[in-house]
This record gives structure tokens, sequence and C-alpha cells, in this order.
């Protein structure tokens, strides 16, 4: 009998702290979708949008006359938006059954976008009517998105174009290059904690010719000065040295895992693929590398991206292996924290970018009119950059 009440206090204390940190982690995530309030609607005004009223394929999408938001509270600033870009979570949550519990319905589409500022509140500092701005909505918790007319937002999402790139080819940043930053940030400050540079470290980047791969490859070798290794088609290699890939591993002929051994990193935004793999081989140093989950669900429709488990284990791999990594020197660090709008790294970005460290990599660009033929294009899975959408209309 007491064998059996240690066993059950044991089994009690494992469920309380699996519930303690599942409840800290999803706090975090909701308190940084929560904290930016959604502007009202302004029904006097109306303005054109690429709107969905319910999830389901591309088609959804629709150009729409929807009322304005309205401007401006004290910290807010009203954006007219030039240009907006797609990224995979815009088709991933479009097609989402579950979409009307993480944004009211009906939607805009697109989180990235850059525009002109026309009005601003009493309490917004660093902004004046006129500048060019970039920045990232929330991805949870409003229905206004980036692929419309006007955008009202806090001004402590946004920052000044970069000076040395086109308000165009801006829009493109903001989302892949948060993700990136942000993705990384727990692996430097490990690194910085031990009295490591990462200066010569060795990185791992999955599809460096998608929008954060590319994006990731110039940041890891121009900003951070690794030595970084990339995956990526024959016909795509040539994209990912001219990034600043030090090696190409073609994986429609070579397994990764086969070829690279002793990592300090992984940053891997096609989890579902490659996850697995990687934790099951030498390709991370034991005890000592790091795997980066950007959080993002598989690139085709599966039933395993509508459940909470999708975010829910990660969170848990998170804690379990960096705590055995870190005091037993077991398995590899798991990182996995999910992007949110933030207006000091799109400074850093904007520095990266004006001291020629970053470039943006554009592939194509579709018209409001087309978004959902855009969302299309990028869901085939061809697209080498960013795909960007052109919010201004013509006559």
């Amino acid at each position: 009998m007491a064998l059996i009440a240690s066993v059950a206090k044991v089994l009690c204390l494992h469920v309380v702290l699996i519930v303690g940190v599942l409840a800290y982690e999803l706090g975090i995530l909701f308190h940084s979708f929560s904290r930016y309030k959604p502007a009202l609607q302004d029904p006097s005004q109306t303005m054109r949008a690429a709107q969905f009223a319910k999830p389901g394929p591309p088609a959804v999408i629709q150009l729409a006359q929807i009322p304005r938001p309205m401007c401006c509270e004290t910290t807010q600033v009203l954006i007219k938006v030039g240009t907006g870009s797609l990224n995979p979570v815009d088709f991933k949550q479009r097609r989402n059954p579950m979409l009307e519990y993480m944004r009211p319905l009906p939607a805009v589409s697109g989180f990235d976008f850059s525009g002109k500022v026309e009005q601003i509140g009493a309490g917004v500092l660093g902004f004046r009517p006129g500048d060019a701005v970039y920045g990232m909505l929330p991805l949870q918790g409003q229905g206004w998105g980036a692929f419309q007319e006007y955008v009202v937002t806090n001004y402590t999402i946004i920052a000044h174009v970069p000076s040395k790139i086109s308000p165009n080819e801006a829009a493109g940043l903001p989302l892949v290059g948060l993700t990136v930053v942000q993705a990384l940030a727990p692996v430097l400050r490990t690194w910085q904690r031990n009295g490591e540079s990462s200066k010569g470290k060795k990185i791992l980047i999955h599809a460096g010719a998608g929008g954060v791969g590319s994006f990731a490859i110039q940041y890891c070798k121009n900003v951070l000065g690794m030595h970084v290794a990339t995956t990526a088609s024959a016909a795509k290699e040539e994209l990912v040295k001219s990034l600043g890939a030090d090696q190409v591993i073609n994986y429609r002929t070579t397994k990764f895992e086969d070829v690279l051994t002793a990592f300090d990193a992984v940053l891997d935004p096609v989890t579902q693929e490659y996850e697995a793999r990687t934790l099951s081989s030498q390709v991370l140093k034991p005890g000592l590398g790091h795997y980066v989950n950007i959080l993002s669900s598989d690139w085709e429709p599966n039933d395993g991206e509508l459940g909470p488990l999708m975010i829910l284990r990660p969170l848990l791999k998170k804690w379990g292996n960096s705590l055995l990594a870190e005091y037993l020197g077991l398995g590899v660090y798991y990182h996995c924290d999910p992007v949110s709008p933030d207006a000091s790294g799109l400074r850093s970005i904007a520095s990266w970018v004006d001291a020629g460290s970053i470039k943006p990599v554009v592939d194509r660009s579709f018209p409001l009119e087309e978004v959902a033929q855009a969302h299309e294009y990028l869901e085939k899975g061809r697209a080498s950059g960013k795909v960007l959408i052109d919010i201004r209309k013509t006559d």
C-alpha cells in the first residue's frame, strides 16, 4: 500500500508540473497576442480588403468593401498600406476548421505590411504622418489583416522602413525576420551565459530557399558569423549560396543526417518532416546542440494541425529536453518560441538591411484582387523567397 501511495504521489507531482508548465507557456502565448487591442470599425468609411468568412480553399478569399478601422486611440497609428506579404501561416490559418477559435470571422488575410503613416494618437512617440513604416500584425485575436487598404495598430509593433530598400521590399521582412531572431534568441542566450560566441559555430537551416530560410541564412552568416549548412533542391542551390550558405545538401538525393555531424544548432521550419530524423541522428552535439522548432504546422493539410497537441507537444518537449541537456548533458536543447510583433526586432532588422547584411528575397507580386491566387501559388511550395501583395488600387 505504501508503494502505491508513493507512486501516486510521484504521478500527481508529474501532472502538477506538466499543468504548471503548460499554463505558464500558454499564458505567455495568450499575452503576446491579447495585449494589442484591435481597432473598432468606422462604418462611415469603407476600404477594399481580401476577406474570407469561413475556412476553406483559396477560393473562400474574396475582394470586399468593408468598414475602415477607426483611428486613433492614444497609442495607435493609422497606416495606408502599400504592400503586404504572404506567409505560410496565412494559408494554414485559412484552411484550418478551428480558425474561429484563433481569430474572429470574417477575417482579412495577411499579417505583414508596409505603408505610410496618415494619423497618430496623442501618445505616439517617434512617428509622424508621412513616415514610411513596416510591421507585423498579431497572428491571433483580430479580424483585421494586412491585405486591406488601411491598418490601425499600436505604434509599439511598427518601425521605420530600412533606408536602403523600397517599402515594397520591406513588407516581406517582418514575420520571417522576427521568427528567426526570436527563435534563435534563447540559443544565443545559452551561449552567452556559457561565455561562448556565435562566431564559427555551425548551424543547419532547413528549407533555405523559403521565406524563413532565406532570411535565416543571411542572419546567421552575416550577423552572427556562423558556418551555415542548408537543405535545398538543385534548382535553388545557387540562390542559397548567394545568400551565404557554406554547404548545401540536396534533400532530393542526400539525407542530411548522413553527411552532417556535431552541429551546434538546427533551425527547422519543416519539423513534421525533419524533427524525428534530426533528433535520432548525430547531427547535433549531444548535450550541447540546440534544435529550434518555429512552431509551423505541416505544409500539407492534416488532422495534426487541428487539435491542441500541435502546440502543447512541442512546449512539453521544450522543457523536458532542455532540462535534460542543461543539467544532465543528455540529448539536446529544444526551443519553440512562437513569433510575436516586436518593434525593437524590426529596428534591428532595419539596421542589418542598411548595413548590407540582410537583403530581401522576393519571388513575385500579386495585386490585391488576386490574393486567392497568391495563396494557391505559395501553397504549392515553389516560391523562392517572399510573395508580395500590392494593395494599391490600380485604374
